[in-house]
């Protein structure tokens, strides 16, 4: 772009005047000085202002039978509303009477403008549009294209999910295929170029790419830690309109301020950060001789784990050892490297325990339990401190990296580590291996999020669980990066409640990179609301953002963004038990004992999910309905009422013939287990039932046989949670409601096969 220079100069003469926005007449010079059109316009001061003058001088400037005429006012900021933006015919008799309405109204205007007016229709989706960027902390500058007009923030706020505005980082959009794809998945775009049924094109793909790499081309230059002096905070044009095969702004605003110099975060090395994912030797810091402290409960569960002994030490000042561990007084007597060094001291100890950790030059990484590290309202020093401790840490070891503060611990199931401080009566042990699911890391900035999924799914068993508190060293993004080039590595589960600056734009691009490597990213965004927002900055003290922006630019990226914990919990165990599987399509066999959870389960289809029998799979399955006699009473047909007389037998008899046609692409079998006819309770009750001759286990066998997901429902009450379980032991993905079951399997497909169009 040619003309930095001359908005440069735009941009300091309104600073020189106190100014944090530009009129519209700057707005569009900007745009011109871009290459980017704006309608034609003459501006006419108000001082000494003459009504019919100016008449005169417009109808001679502007062509068409239009004239529109705008109120140019930094009071007045919704001119549409308050009477500032008048549309009349382009006579002088009407021009002048309309600025002497408008000059009359606006005593205290600057100027007014007179503007081209270009037909369109406002109604027609398409003819006008939004395009925005505005400045974000963790994103860098942000772009967003969505629908346009006075009503667009009342119609962005009713859209359902997939017709949100298309949002994209100006810094990941650097060549032309980028912008292709962004337009391809943008819906109002659809409209524009007329890829709607009935629709016309009304622009073509290269005018919108115009725009988009000039207002990327603008925030780049205008931005914190850029060339300028000035930072664009936010910059809209609403409308863009269509009109005449080309997009001109009908409108724009742009706000500014002093650019500010952004230092560049410290980022862990790589070595640094790994020592933490694979660690071969660990200390505790904090340990108590007297009491079962919280250091001395992670000591314990580090040796419970498994943990060898010999490679964990103690750092502690007069003694020799406690529960059979070594003590040594400080970390520069240790005979070895530390790859996992836990501090959970005091607040006012830790400075003091990191700078003898980093002078000793022994210490790799560091798991920092202890909080009041700058999370909470005073605290802020203490987090500088901590901070400039690990930078001067660094300089004697490049490889010195922090994990917290207010950190949970770290679970490695491949060394058998574990430095959660959580009893193991409250908590067991969340060492072992699930031989039926993918192997999946967990990363969590809050560690309660971590411990209450794993209680709650104890089935869950992470290879590598993670809690990164408030992130004052290693961040998620630094730790997704790392797991990105795990190779078994299948699965990545992320919450994440606030970012780092620039954070955001590198967690978007690991997330790209797991999924190219084959992994599936399942995340949880905090801090959608206001509310949400301040509850966040008082747990972590990371910046939360903008939740529309994080969740649409992480999708984009490729992560499966759930909506609520429950989503959070439900999408993980269908991608921990089906991540190895190569699903091809949607068609899913559905089954219930029950008419309305058939019912159900129909009503919730939609996306990828189809549920088509052909005739010689229905003739099969109608083979086994009358081998136990209930062909008299149901037909074979998809989804499938089986009705309550049917036992486990013909039950698994269905969901074998399923399974093993390749007409369909896996199955969701809900049972209601209060019918006598089924083994729903466990073996040596006041009842004969017996789970090991449910059709349970063969039918788990069949699903992995055939690679295909089995998702099972028991849709009651506490007395079957045994049946939930004998089914979870078994890999099977259990839920409580057949229609949440087919909901989140919908989501899931959606994500694994793409976006149905």
């Amino acid at each position: 772009m040619k003309n930095l220079n001359e908005i440069e100069e735009i941009f300091a003469a309104a600073g020189a005047e106190k100014r944090s926005s530009l009129s519209e007449p700057e707005v569009y010079r900007v745009l011109e000085l871009a290459g980017l059109a704006a309608p034609k316009h003459a501006l006419y001061p108000a001082s000494g202002f003459d009504a019919a003058a100016a008449a005169a001088d417009i109808c001679s400037r502007l062509g068409g039978n239009k004239a529109v005429l705008k109120l140019v006012s930094f009071k007045t900021l919704h001119k549409t509303e308050s009477g500032g933006v008048k549309v009349i015919e382009r006579t002088p008799e009407a021009v002048e009477a309309a600025l002497k309405t408008m000059a009359g109204k606006f005593p205290d205007a600057e100027a007014f403008m007179a503007a081209e007016f270009l037909p369109h229709s406002p109604f027609a989706l398409g003819e006008e549009l939004l395009l925005g960027a505005r400045s974000d902390d963790a994103f860098g500058p942000v772009l967003t294209l969505g629908p346009g007009g006075t009503n667009a923030e009342a119609l962005t706020r009713s859209l359902r999910r997939g017709l949100a505005p298309s949002v994209i980082p100006a810094d990941l959009a650097f060549n032309s295929n980028i912008w292709a794809a962004f337009l391809a998945k943008s819906w109002i775009w659809q409209y524009v170029s007329g890829k709607v049924r009935g629709g016309r094109r009304l622009v073509k793909d290269g005018e919108m790419v115009k725009w988009l790499e000039g207002f990327a081309h603008l925030m780049r230059n205008f931005r914190d830690g850029g060339p300028s002096q000035w930072a664009i905070e936010e910059f809209e044009v609403n409308p863009l309109a269509a009109a005449g095969g080309r997009l001109t702004a009908l409108d724009g605003v742009l706000r500014l301020r002093p650019a500010r110099k952004a230092a560049p975060r410290g980022k862990p090395s790589q070595k640094g950060v790994s020592s933490l994912l694979h660690t071969q030797s660990a200390a505790v810091v904090g340990v108590s001789e007297k009491k079962m402290n919280m250091a001395r409960i992670i000591l314990n569960n580090i040796v419970k784990a498994g943990f060898p002994r010999e490679k964990v030490y103690i750092i502690k000042e007069g003694a020799a050892e406690i529960d059979g561990v070594k003590c040594f007084a400080s970390p520069s007597a240790l005979p070895e490297k530390i790859d996992m060094y836990v501090v959970a001291v005091p607040s006012p100890e830790v400075p003091r325990v990191l700078a003898e950790a980093g002078d000793s030059g022994k210490v790799n990484g560091v798991v920092l339990i202890s909080g009041g590290m700058g999370e909470k309202a005073g605290s802020e020093e203490m987090g500088r401190t901590v901070v400039q401790t690990i930078l001067r840490a660094r300089e004697k070891n490049p490889d010195f990296a922090l994990s917290g503060g207010n950190s949970m611990g770290i679970v490695l199931n491949g060394v058998k580590i574990n430095t959660f401080f959580i009893p193991e009566y409250k908590l067991e042990h969340p060492i072992g291996v699930n031989p039926y699911n993918a192997k999946t890391a967990f990363v969590s900035q809050s560690g309660a999020f971590v411990i209450s999924t794993i209680s709650k799914m104890p089935w869950l068993k992470p290879a590598y669980s993670i809690t990164v508190g408030n992130q004052q060293d290693v961040t998620v993004p630094d730790y997704v990066e790392r797991l990105a080039d795990e190779d078994d590595l299948k699965v990545i589960l992320v919450y994440l409640e606030g970012f780092k600056p620039g954070d955001g734009a590198a967690l978007a691009r690991v997330i790209a990179k797991a999924r190219t490597n084959g992994k599936q990213v399942v995340l949880y965004k905090a801090g959608r609301t206001a509310v949400g927002q301040k509850a966040v900055m008082g747990h972590t003290a990371s910046i939360a953002g903008d939740y529309l922006v994080a969740r649409l630019i992480m999708e984009n990226a490729g992560a499966l963004v759930a909506e609520t914990f429950d989503d959070f919990n439900d999408l993980a165990a269908l991608a921990c038990s089906f991540a190895g599987l190569e699903i091809k399509h949607g068609n899913t066999f559905f089954m219930s004992n029950a008419g309305f959870e058939a019912a159900g389960m129909a009503d919730s289809i939609a996306g990828h999910i189809k549920a088509e029998l052909d005739a010689a799979t229905a003739a099969e399955m109608a083979r086994t309905l009358k081998d136990f006699k209930l062909d008299s009473i149901v037909d074979a047909k998809n989804p499938l009422d089986i009705t309550p007389m049917a036992s486990d037998g013909a039950i698994g008899g269905v969901v074998k013939t399923a399974l093993s046609s390749d007409e369909f692409s896996g199955a969701v079998v809900s049972m209601i287990p209060l019918t006598p006819a089924m083994n729903t309770l466990p073996k040596g009750g006041a009842w004969p039932d017996d789970l090991d001759k449910s059709f349970l286990k063969e039918a788990a066998q069949a699903a992995r046989g055939a690679g295909k997901p089995l998702l099972f429902c028991v849709a009651c009450g506490p007395k079957y949670e045994p049946y939930c379980a004998y089914a979870q032991g078994l890999g099977l993905p259990v839920f409580r409601s057949a229609d949440r079951a087919v909901k989140m399997y919908g989501a899931y497909l959606n994500y694994v096969l793409g976006q149905p169009a």
